[in-house]
């Protein structure tokens, strides 16, 4: 084994990582309703918990300049302590008011234990500001009163005599020092909501066992993979106009052309090898692409000079005239329902039939049935089959997805092979299984899968 088998390029780890990280953020869009519903409900919840919890509090207070004086001296001289050390004994007061004498006074002296809290706050050199708060507007003025009435004679026994100049007063609250506000709840509500829909997503991320890549086929359902089909999209300017890219469109040749040439060379070599003609197409759930992807795996045929016939098998939701722009008509249930004979179906389908290639015949649905299986069985399906194999190189059956219906595995006996469509991220991994284990059942060979909508 060489250092190249043995050891894996960092480049492709990096690239392996970072493909990882957008898919992950391929799932947050797709999510966005359970977003909405999480940031929602917790802000809701943040809301109502803060607005049930909310108390308003009110706060009286008053400021004052404090000078603390010593002794008159010899000379019945009054000195005062400079700013330093006024700044300093200042810085000691919040700690009075942590003495229970303050309290023990301040509770005497109204009468009622103090139920409002009490704090000191230095706000320059020598001014202090003392506030009282409480639930009750009237007490916490009457408490803040009582405080300063008892603060200086408790402070007098901690740093000596305390002048005390009132500069500012609040009086008595009128309104809440916690306005009833809940922005910052809301908020943080919002912010649990996001997170929560992270790790939902990262979840929903780790146990999506989807079909990611082209690998994906071969290492978890173990068919081969034909080749990948890029995504592509076309906005519908009217009722009348297609959604679908065809190969006939000049805008579609660059997106689809490569990718389905080289599907149709593998799709040819395995006929050939086989000697098979008829080949069923079919998906493990709606929505995957196949008819899309049978109509443009016709028309490259033709384009190689093939004599194609498509028949749309899909007698429950057929598409094929949307996708080649015809309008409503009969077809194949009205055919196997008797209500048209066999050569008048396939003159009808000629006539309706309106493209540049003369060796390719598509044959439409017709109306919807609740269920076709019974119709896709008779013989009149085996005389329609038996009628194209005879006329062209190769037949191609458009018909249900086989993880949903018995269709497929009824139109099965008719076929040569099958082949199935899957989209990319979209059905999951066992529900791929088992359409393809329905399809054995019938004793089809399974060419192999193309992984549908590929970004690019």
């Amino acid at each position: 084994m060489n250092t190249q088998e043995k050891e894996r390029p960092e480049s492709v780890d990096t690239l392996d990582q970072l493909v990882v990280v957008v898919d992950f953020l391929k799932i947050l869009p797709k999510l966005w309703v359970w977003f909405f519903v999480l940031i929602t409900l917790c802000s809701a919840i943040f809301y109502y918990r803060a607005s049930t919890s909310y108390h308003p509090v009110y706060t009286a207070q008053t400021t004052f300049s404090v000078n603390i004086k010593k002794e008159q001296t010899s000379t019945n001289v009054q000195a005062f302590y400079d700013d330093a050390t006024a700044k300093q004994m200042v810085e000691t007061f919040p700690y009075i008011l942590t003495s229970s004498l303050l309290h023990r006074m301040v509770a005497a002296d109204m009468g009622t234990p103090v139920t409002g809290t009490i704090n000191a706050n230095l706000e320059a050199a020598n001014f202090l500001t003392l506030s009282v708060t409480d639930k009750d507007p009237q007490k916490a003025y009457y408490t803040l009163q009582s405080v300063i009435e008892n603060y200086p004679e408790v402070s007098e026994l901690i740093v000596g005599k305390v002048q005390m100049k009132e500069i500012d007063s609040s009086g008595v609250p009128t309104k809440p020092a916690n306005p009833k506000v809940f922005t910052k709840d809301i908020l943080k509500g919002a912010l649990v909501g996001f997170g929560i829909g992270l790790v939902w997503a990262l979840l929903v991320f780790l146990t999506n066992r989807t079909v990611k890549k082209e690998s994906d086929i071969k290492k978890k359902l173990g068919i081969n993979c034909l080749g990948i089909i890029p995504r592509i999209s076309k906005k519908k300017r009217s009722k009348d106009i297609s959604k679908y890219f065809i190969l006939t469109d000049p805008k579609a040749k660059d997106f689809l052309q490569e990718s389905f040439r080289m599907v149709r060379n593998k799709i040819e070599y395995h006929a050939h090898k086989y000697n098979q003609k008829s080949l069923l197409i079919t998906s493990a759930a709606a929505g995957e692409g196949k008819s899309f992807f049978a109509a443009n795996l016709a028309l490259s045929l033709v384009t190689a000079g093939k004599k194609v016939v498509l028949i749309d098998c899909d007698l429950r939701h057929p598409t094929g005239r949307l996708i080649f722009d015809m309008p409503q008509g009969t077809g194949l249930s009205e055919y196997l329902k008797g209500e048209l004979e066999l050569m008048d179906y396939l003159d009808k389908a000629k006539e309706e039939n309106i493209h540049e290639f003369p060796n390719f015949l598509f044959l439409p649905g017709g109306s919807a049935v609740a269920d076709g299986s019974h119709l896709l069985s008779s013989d009149r399906m085996n005389d329609l089959i038996t009628c194209v194999n005879s006329k062209a190189d190769y037949v191609i059956l458009d018909c249900a997805p086989a993880g949903l219906l018995t269709d497929p595995a009824v139109l099965a006996k008719f076929a040569d092979s099958a082949m199935l469509v899957i989209r990319k991220d979209f059905a999951r991994i066992d529900f791929i299984s088992d359409a393809l284990s329905h399809l054995s059942e019938s004793n089809i060979q399974v060419v192999g899968a193309v992984l549908n909508d590929v970004q690019v």
